[in-house]
Order: C-alpha cells, then sequence, then structure tokens
C-alpha cells in the first residue's frame, strides 16, 4: 500500500509540472489528411520496395537519402530532395491529436535516433527549448511511460513529449516558432472562433440546397463525379478508386491530363502492376518483355512525387468538371458548391494547402451573398422549397478574420527554417527532425530546397479517425495561453 501512495503520489506531481510547463504543436486538416496519409502510406511502402539505382554523384546530404528507412509501421517516406549545403531536415508531418499518430511519430523519431543518430528535434507550436528531462528522475520508467500515455491520449502530449517523459533517450528538442507571429496566428483562432458555428449552420444550409440543385441541374456524367467526389472525402471509395473514375471520365471527353504528371503516372503505374507477375520476377523465369515491364513499373513508381500528385489534384477536377459541364448553370453551380466545401474546411481547420491557393486565386467566387442569390433563383425556377438562410454576413463580414488565421499561419513558416538553421549552425548538427503540419510541407520543402537542405518527408500512419472536438479544444488550449 506505501508503494501504492508513493506511485499516486508521484503521478500527481509528474502531471502538475506537466501542465505548468505544456509543450504546443498544432497542425491543421486532420481528417483530409489522414486520408491522404493513408494513401500515402501505400505509395511509400510500394516505392521503399523499388530497387535503388547507383547515384550519379557523391551524396551531399550527411545521411545517404536512399539509406534512410522507416519501418512501415510507423510511415512512410513520401518524398526526398538532395540538397548542396550538407545539411539534412527530416520532417515529419504532424497529425495533431491522434493518438496513433502520435505514437507512430514517437517510433519514427525512435528510429532516426537508434539507426541514424539523428537526436535534435525542431518543433512547430513552441519557441524555447525548454523540455521534461528534469521529470525523470522523479519516477521509474513504467510511471512516465502511464502518465505520459494518458496525456497523449488527452490530447495534451504529441509524440514528441511522450518520448521525451518516457524514455531515456538524450533528445535536443527546439521550439521554432516566432512568439510574436505564432501569438497573433493564435488570437486570429479565438476571433474565428466566436462565429464559426454560427457560419457553419449557415454554410450546412447552403451545401444541402445546392446538393438538390445538383439532382435538377447536373447531367449524368456531373453527377457521376460529384457522387464520387463525396464518397472520396468521405472515405467510401480510396485514393485510387476515385482518381480512376476521374480518368475515366477523363477518356469518356478526350481529356488530355498529359500536363498532370503525377496523376498520369499513378494511373500508368495501376495499370502496369496488374501485368506483371511477381512470382516470375523473383525466381527469374520472367520473360524479357516482362522484366522490360517491370523495369518501367519500378522507374515510374521511384518517380511518382505523392506531394505533387496532390497539388494537381484538383487541377484535374477542375480541367474534367469543365469538360463535362454544358451551360453556364452547371459551371457556376460547381463554382458554388466548391467555395461552399472550402469555406466549411477553413472553418473547421480542415483544409488542405492546394484549396488554400484555389480560395486565394479566386476570391470573387466567394461572394456569401452571391451564393445565396442564386441557389434562390435556382429553387423558385425549378419550383424546390429549399431552405437558403437570409444570414450570409456572417460568412461575408468574418471572411477576412478566417483569411487572417491562415495568412498569419503562413507567415510563420519562414521563423522555422530560421530558427532551426539556428539552432542546428549553434549546435554544429548536420541533421535534424521538423515536426510541424502537412499544411506547412509546400512551403517548408520550397524553403528548404532554395536554401539548398537535403530533405525526407514522411508520413506517419493513420488509421483511425481524429476526434473533432478534441482536435479543436486542443489547440484553443494550447494557444490561449500563448508558447514557452
Amino acid at each position: 500500500m506505501k508503494n501504492l501512495n508513493t506511485r499516486v503520489k508521484v503521478f500527481g506531481f509528474l502531471l502538475v509540472a506537466v501542465n505548468i510547463v505544456i509543450l504546443s504543436q498544432p497542425s491543421y486538416a486532420e481528417t483530409i489528411w489522414e486520408k491522404r496519409q493513408k494513401a500515402s502510406q501505400g505509395i511509400g511502402e510500394k516505392q521503399e520496395s523499388v530497387e535503388s539505382a547507383p547515384a550519379k554523384e557523391k551524396s551531399t546530404s550527411p545521411i545517404p537519402l536512399d539509406e534512410i528507412m522507416i519501418p512501415n509501421q510507423y510511415g512512410s517516406i513520401i518524398e526526398t530532395h538532395e540538397g548542396t549545403n550538407g545539411k539534412l531536415i527530416v520532417h515529419i508531418q504532424d497529425a495533431h491529436a491522434n493518438y496513433e499518430a502520435q505514437k507512430n511519430i514517437a517510433g519514427i523519431i525512435e528510429t532516426l535516433i537508434n539507426n541514424y543518430n539523428i537526436n535534435l528535434v525542431l518543433m512547430e507550436g513552441k519557441a524555447t527549448d525548454r523540455d521534461f528531462k528534469y521529470l525523470r528522475y522523479r519516477a521509474p520508467l513504467d510511471v512516465r511511460k502511464d502518465i505520459a500515455d494518458n496525456l497523449l491520449k488527452e490530447g495534451i502530449f504529441n509524440g514528441v513529449n511522450y518520448l521525451d517523459l518516457a524514455s531515456s533517450y538524450p533528445l535536443l528538442i527546439q521550439g521554432v516558432e516566432d512568439k510574436n507571429l505564432y501569438d497573433i496566428n493564435g488570437v486570429a483562432l479565438w476571433d474565428m472562433d466566436r462565429f464559426k458555428d454560427q457560419a457553419l449552420e449557415y454554410v450546412t444550409k447552403l451545401m444541402s440546397a445546392a446538393d438538390s440543385i445538383k439532382a435538377k441541374v447536373y447531367n449524368p456524367d456531373l453527377l457521376k463525379l460529384d457522387k464520387a467526389k463525396k464518397d472520396y472525402e468521405n472515405e467510401s471509395i480510396d485514393l485510387l478508386s476515385y482518381y480512376k473514375i476521374l480518368f475515366d471520365s477523363a477518356v469518356k471527353k478526350s481529356v488530355d491530363i498529359e500536363e498532370f504528371r503525377n496523376f498520369a503516372a499513378l494511373i500508368k503505374i495501376n495499370e502496369v502492376e496488374q501485368k506483371i507477375d511477381t512470382a516470375k520476377i523473383r525466381n527469374g523465369t520472367a520473360t524479357d518483355e516482362q522484366k522490360k515491364t517491370y523495369d518501367e513499373y519500378q522507374a515510374a513508381l521511384k518517380d511518382l512525387n505523392i506531394n505533387k500528385l496532390f497539388a494537381e489534384e484538383p487541377l484535374v477536377e477542375s480541367k474534367i468538371q469543365q469538360a463535362l459541364s454544358e451551360n453556364n448553370d452547371q459551371k457556376r453551380l460547381y463554382k458554388i458548391f466548391k467555395a461552399l466545401s472550402i469555406t466549411e474546411k477553413m472553418l473547421a481547420i480542415k483544409i488542405v494547402p492546394e484549396e488554400y491557393n484555389y480560395f486565394l486565386e479566386n476570391k470573387k467566387d466567394f461572394d456569401a451573398k452571391a451564393w445565396a442569390d442564386f441557389l434562390k433563383e435556382k429553387s423558385a425556377e425549378l419550383g424546390l422549397s429549399l431552405d437558403i438562410p437570409g444570414n450570409f454576413y456572417i460568412i461575408s463580414d468574418n471572411m477576412p478574420l478566417i483569411e487572417k488565421f491562415y495568412s498569419s499561419a503562413i507567415d510563420r513558416e519562414e521563423a522555422f527554417l530560421k530558427k532551426s538553421k539556428d539552432r542546428m549552425d549553434k549546435d554544429k548538427i548536420s541533421s535534424g527532425i521538423l515536426i510541424a503540419g502537412g499544411f506547412h510541407t509546400p512551403t517548408l520543402t520550397k524553403l528548404l530546397n532554395d536554401s539548398g537542405y537535403s530533405y525526407i518527408v514522411i508520413s506517419p500512419k493513420v488509421t483511425t479517425k481524429t476526434d473533432d472536438n478534441l482536435y479543436r479544444e486542443t489547440l484553443k488550449r494550447q494557444w490561449a495561453p500563448g508558447i514557452e
């Protein structure tokens, strides 16, 4: 009983200490990133099985990129880039408040420490180098693991915090936030949260009305594509199934998709994969033609860039949608529904970079009054009695605040690289692990590329959905007091 009481007291002490110095690491788009991470995992596993060609020239990365492997149980490598400055950044895409993903992020970091001696972790959502190592001596490892695991499930801890408290690894932790920029982003989140529920209700009603009008206005090909898109976003079908429907629609309307290099490559990879007799390849009985097909398959798979594939997705959709549309009402309805869908995701913090870029490039289409006016007109014209609420101002008046939240998030990204560089230079370290939400990946990889870094992008394995309420509350809790 005495030992039990001691353990309880220790447990309580550590919980208090943890909550005093809790680290925060917000990220974005947990639902759609979960979907993409599942797709990335499957493609990444295939890419890792590709036989590496001999390097054409000496690697400038401190660790040869083709030697770095991540166990499939934790995640997959979805992009690599050979730089020129002799430094390497391993960027792990965060899936915030998802217990499974955070445990897998901890596993990825363990792998990088044990196999490649990379122990500097650079963290979004944190500005200093404070950590939990001072608590390690307060309790035995099993108690610390229990505490860390409970905090991880509650969304208070992330994978780095978990590993920091529940291990003896010599982790070096450095926050990469500019505190002023971070606080601006946090204030913008709280401002958005004041009208978020009412705005989401408005958008949901308009989307429902738009769906009813689609049934009357869209042609069969558009209805089929629209259903496939919803099934894809609801995860009723996987990425490849959706892409095959897009491809079939493109073929039907003679739409040239060759300009979308990675989309076209994935379709080709899937077709070629069906023709490969893996058993014959392995036992050496394949014909020259079969070997040639297999070599083509491996080359295409190796060249496939998953991040660029996702960037091409909305462009492919738009081009095919245009080809399938037969009149202006169909085109207008498509644009309105797309704007509504993106607005919904911005309010729920579930947007991906391509969607936000679409918003920036097509702001004229994000006119809430124009949405309502068109839907009311079509509702009357088609004899439908649809609920089109009149409080469009909940969107139009607050759109600047929504944009401020995302623009201030993007403003933080240059600080990520600067503070990473400063810490690596200070410690004379040539490799580091940068953990940030997937929303930041496109800009981060461009900044790393422009600065000469070699980089690897890793997507943690995610098979479970994130609790939306936990996700939102975690963000609000973390931003409320600012960061250390």
